[in-house]
């Protein structure tokens, strides 16, 4: 039986180890904290920082391949791992490039890929060379290669549900954040888009429907996803033809940083803007499982987290197809709310024909923290977008 070793005990690593149930694999997780929502069903756990070098070798060296279920992971871990002939998915070189979002752009330009323009903020470029906020004359001379402000501030580093991003009105706002980071031209949008590729090491690949998603602004995070995205056919292919040809990408300049043999493999979110004078651009990758990818588990033949595990065991990939439309919708903690969660409405919720409920298990409840998700199917979008609301209006998930 193979030995699966994931780093990160939350959400997206419990659900991948519900699909990893029927192929027998075996789930150690390395965990910053117990209980967490996967490390409480795996198989071993190991409790230790996901940014320490010797606990992620720890869990190297009991597993057979070594995976991760959020970015913010010890590179030069496993960067090691890999000389030690362990098999890490995607691989070290795709994980160091995606962890500094420059770099991600400069990968995006470098292949002719459509992304916001951009610019660095201040004139050392190098990883962690400030940790205070930039001067109100950088920020202003980056804006200034951008035709100046509006514009949006983002952190090189770190940056997860929401955090990591400003809004900058004028070099001056106190919105502005610390460290290395830079500035994208805002975006006059018109949606926000997602596509989720699953790339096995052989170099197949299955790609999901695009998907529309919709941001709650009251936390910047995720609030729900639409599959497939109101669009024309045309559009959700151009969508599809461009998160295949990111990925890629990926693969071809993971070899430049540090995996002796690439590794584009795993799943991959390739999140997108939609402008409103029709042009497709490149947001940013996450490799990973990812929570535009969530309707997949009730609506497409193989889910996402099926196919990360298939990718994991080296088993082939499964048909992306979706079978119905699909509305889902996140479950969040609610305003004010802070302490051990409770659930409320559930039952009326699941009384709606089409819907599903995923639960992530996490004790505590805090303001929007993602506490779980709903998907609901329909004939049509417009049916399960309907459905997903209704249920979603009668579920709170509240401090008890």
């Amino acid at each position: 039986m193979r030995r699966i070793g994931i780093i990160g005990g939350g959400q997206l690593g419990r659900m991948a180890i519900e699909e990893a149930r029927k192929y027998l694999a075996r789930i150690y997780m390395l965990t910053p904290e117990y209980p967490a929502p996967g490390a409480e069903i795996a198989d071993e756990c190991f409790v230790g920082a996901l940014g320490s070098y010797e606990d992620v070798l720890e869990l190297a060296e009991s597993v057979d391949v070594l995976s991760y279920e959020i970015e913010h992971v010890n590179v030069e871990a496993l960067r090691e791992a890999e000389r030690r002939g362990k098999v890490v998915i995607p691989s070290a070189g795709v994980l160091a490039l995606i962890q500094d979002k420059a770099e991600q752009k400069r990968m995006l330009d470098a292949h002719g890929l459509p992304t916001a323009p951009w610019a660095i903020v201040g004139d050392d470029d190098r990883e962690g060379a400030a940790v205070e906020k930039p001067a109100a004359a950088a920020l202003r001379a980056a804006a200034e290669l951008l035709g100046g402000f509006p514009v949006v501030q983002k952190s090189r580093r770190g940056g997860y549900d929401g955090r990591g991003v400003a809004a900058l009105e004028a070099a001056d706002s106190d919105a502005s954040l610390s460290g290395p980071s830079f500035l994208e031209k805002r975006i006059d949008l018109a949606k926000e888009l997602a596509v989720v590729v699953a790339r096995a090491p052989d170099g197949s690949t299955a790609t999901y429907p695009c998907v529309e998603m919709v941001f709650d602004p009251r936390a910047n995070l995720c609030d729900s996803v639409l599959a497939p995205a109101a669009l024309s056919s045309a559009q959700r292919g151009s969508a599809q033809e461009l998160a295949l040809a990111c990925i890629r990408a990926l693969e071809e300049d993971s070899l430049k940083f540090g995996s002796p043999r690439g590794g584009a493999a795993g799943i991959f979110a390739v999140e997108m803007f939609l402008t409103k004078s029709g042009e497709i651009l490149v947001n940013e990758i996450a490799p990973r499982p990812h929570n535009s990818g969530h309707f997949s588990i009730e609506a497409c033949c193989a889910s996402q987290f099926d196919q990360y595990i298939r990718v994991l065991l080296g088993l082939p990939l499964g048909s992306a197809e979706l079978l119905r439309p699909a509305m889902m919708l996140n479950l969040l903690g609610e305003p004010g709310q802070s302490g051990e969660a409770e659930y409320v409405g559930l039952e009326r919720a699941l009384a709606i024909p089409g819907v599903a409920l995923h639960l992530y298990g996490k004790r505590e409840v805090r303001p929007f923290r993602k506490m779980g998700h709903l998907t609901a199917l329909g004939d049509t979008a417009e049916e399960a977008s309907e459905r997903a609301q209704a249920a979603r209006d009668c579920v709170r998930v509240v401090a008890r």
